[in-house]
């Protein structure tokens, strides 16, 4: 008796398990050089060092819901290799920022590069992060329009069904 009690509690957890693993849409990957190697923004009588990596990752978690972190144990559909840019124009009062996704499949290879930027209106102060995340929303939402009409995705997405675990993106550092 307690060796079929014990089976289905491992049946019961495999199964868990199996769900968890193909909940992810997405796994984001982006690089902490990003944070290590803060940009620096000029505003008019100041400066500010932008940590970017933190910023986008949160942005990223509020637009793509479906997703989650590049990390072990962690599956997801796709990988999204998150690389950021921003430029603030002090005059004009306006940030301009692009981001490039590079996106892979289970194999490890390239599906598609893809280059999304916008720009936002707004005075750089020392809460420059909210400015900065309403800017990479803004981004965000034009690349999901863009990684969801994209032929390449879609098509690797039809033939393709297997989880990628992220055990992957210990190698895109």
């Amino acid at each position: 008796m307690k060796k079929i009690k014990s089976f289905f509690v491992i049946l019961i957890l495999s199964l868990i398990s199996a769900n968890a693993q193909s909940a992810n849409d997405y796994l984001i990957y982006v690089s902490n050089f990003y944070d290590k190697h803060p940009t620096h923004i000029k505003a008019y009588r100041s400066g500010y060092w932008v940590k970017q990596a933190t910023i986008l990752k949160n942005s990223s978690k509020a637009i793509f819901t479906s997703s989650t972190n590049c990390e072990k144990d962690q599956y997801g559909k796709l990988i999204l290799s998150l690389e950021p840019k921003i430029f603030y124009n002090s005059l004009m009062t306006t940030l301009y920022g692009g981001i490039t996704a590079k996106i892979y499949g289970h194999d490890g290879k390239i599906i598609t590069t893809i280059f999304s930027e916008d720009e936002t209106q707004g005075i750089l102060t020392v809460l420059y992060e909210k400015l900065v995340g309403k800017l990479y929303q803004k981004i965000l939402l034009q690349l999901q329009n863009q990684i969801s009409t994209n032929d390449a995705i879609n098509s690797y997405l039809q033939k393709n069904s297997e989880p990628i675990e992220g055990t992957f993106c210990s190698i895109l550092n």
